[in-house]
């Protein structure tokens, strides 16, 4: 008994632990809990540091992707999105300069020019994307044609005009030159991403020149266009007089109930003023009618293309003779016309053949001393277009048909002057354009209507060309992504479907 007693006691005093023991514990408990801790801060730091490596490496590899993709397959061919920018941008930048001004004009937010409509179904940005497409299935075609003909060329001077106008044009808008890239042909380009796209359009270019040049019709081609639409190109002389709708200002007795002026705006009449106004200037056109041959603006020499289109049906009708007189009416322009015949005639107007390398380097003197000991022949001086000319048409720098109005004052009056012979070189330093010209007189060409129906059907036949080429180029369309051809097909389809509800 007494020695049960003996060992509990010595358990007990065992179990005692002393405030040195407690601490000692603790720290023992805290050492392993910060241990734990530190354990997860490093796997919760590791998994951070990952996840921060994957959110920095997610927006490259994002924009690769996006580069990258296949916007849509042409011909076989994969388009990339910078390929199809690229592309777009080249369209919609050439549709802007030629019409920009005049789609300002009619209020047109060219800032804004995607989303505004083009037509019923599409909005501009759906028509440059189709023109898009039309542009790379002529570039797929192309290209195609150019190898299978065997067709080369060398392109690296007209690459680096391109590259210093890249430059030229940067500096003009006060823009790096990584920004105009993308400024200009969209958002992944670079001169290094487009760089196979541009030397592909350049040679394309070249070979749509010679091929062109080959497409040439007979002069009994061109007479017989000529007797077809004489109407096209002759000359016509008149006289016409413009008698314009007085339009009321402001609401009158024929106004439409409730009609008011608009504040800060412009009253808009109703049909029966416009009737009314339209009336009054009938009868004053019917008056001028009977002067028009003596007293209305004159003018001369000009094609039916140049006249008002309301007059052009009357103007050519062949059955016109000098004297005739007539009033029209110009509905939508609520005016009348009265106009007064004098005759037509063929465009006799004289041209000239020159042959002319165009040089950004002052090295005129050069040309000239190299066609010079070449032996001052015609030949020698077209052999010399491809190795100094920046305007090689593949036709040894020869132009037909220059009226004299087309090239600088110096130039125009150097070609026109009587005592030119075949022959006569000179060279002409354009200053404000930094250019060289040097040009080679051929002679006096054939009158203006011949160039004019000539340069008509070789553009035709081009055109026929193009066509037959990528009349079988496909189009696929998987990801959606060519909005267009969605809109036009269910534009059709509604077409369709409203003729057979009407029944026509």
């Amino acid at each position: 008994m007494s020695e049960n007693k003996e060992s509990a006691a010595k358990e007990e005093v065992k179990a005692v632990k002393t405030h040195y023991d407690l601490k000692k514990e603790q720290r023992e408990k805290n050492k392993k809990r910060e241990q734990r801790e530190l354990m997860l801060w490093k796997i919760a730091g590791a998994v951070i540091i990952l996840a921060i490596v994957a959110f920095i490496a997610y927006f490259p590899v994002k924009k690769y992707m996006t580069m990258n993709e296949t916007v849509c397959t042409i011909g076989g061919r994969d388009i990339s999105r910078i390929e199809y920018d690229y592309n777009y941008n080249m369209v919609k930048n050439a549709y802007l300069n030629s019409y920009g001004s005049y789609l300002s004009m009619y209020g047109m937010d060219l800032n804004n020019i995607e989303s505004q409509y083009y037509d019923q179904v599409l909005t501009f940005g759906d028509y440059f994307q189709k023109e898009t497409v039309e542009r790379i299935k002529q570039t797929v075609a192309l290209s195609e044609e150019i190898k299978a003909e065997g067709y080369t060329c060398d392109v690296s001077e007209d690459y680096d005009r391109y590259l210093e106008n890249m430059r030229t044009g940067a500096e003009a808008s006060q823009m790096s030159l990584g920004d105009y890239y993308k400024d200009s042909l969209g958002e992944y380009a670079t001169e290094r991403r487009v760089e196979k796209y541009v030397k592909e359009a350049l040679v394309i270019s070249e070979f749509t020149d010679h091929k062109q040049n080959s497409f040439e019709p007979s002069d009994d081609e061109i007479s017989a266009r000529y007797t077809e639409d004489a109407g096209d190109y002759d000359l016509f002389d008149y006289r016409i007089t413009k008698v314009d709708a007085v339009l009321p200002t402001e609401p009158t007795e024929l106004a439409d109930e409730g009609a008011t002026v608009p504040e800060g705006g412009v009253y808009t009449p109703s049909q029966a003023e416009i009737d009314a106004a339209m009336a009054e200037a009938k009868t004053a056109a019917d008056a001028a009618e009977k002067t028009v041959n003596t007293s209305g603006e004159l003018h001369e020499g000009e094609k039916s293309s140049q006249a008002v289109y309301q007059i052009r049906n009357w103007l050519t009708d062949p059955s016109r003779v000098k004297g005739d007189t007539t009033v029209i009416e110009a509905e939508y322009s609520n005016c009348y016309y009265a106009v007064g015949y004098i005759g037509r005639y063929m465009d006799e107007k004289t041209t000239y053949n020159i042959r002319m390398i165009v040089s950004e380097e002052a090295d005129g003197a050069t040309i000239y001393g190299e066609y010079v000991a070449n032996g001052s022949t015609e030949d020698a001086f077209a052999d010399l277009v491809p190795k100094y000319s920046m305007a090689d048409n593949g036709n040894g720098g020869l132009y037909e048909g220059i009226e004299g109005t087309e090239l600088s004052d110096g130039l125009n009056k150097w070609i026109t002057d009587p005592a030119r012979v075949y022959g006569d070189v000179t060279t002409y330093v354009d200053e404000e354009n930094s250019q060289t010209y040097v040009v080679y007189f051929v002679g006096g060409g054939k009158p203006s209507w011949y160039y004019t129906i000539r340069n008509l059907i070789r553009s035709e036949s081009m055109d026929a060309y193009l066509s037959g080429l990528t009349a079988t180029v496909t189009v696929d369309d998987p990801k959606g992504n060519l909005k267009y051809i969605a809109l036009e097909e269910a534009a059709a389809f509604l077409e369709e479907a409203q003729g057979v509800t009407t029944g026509e």
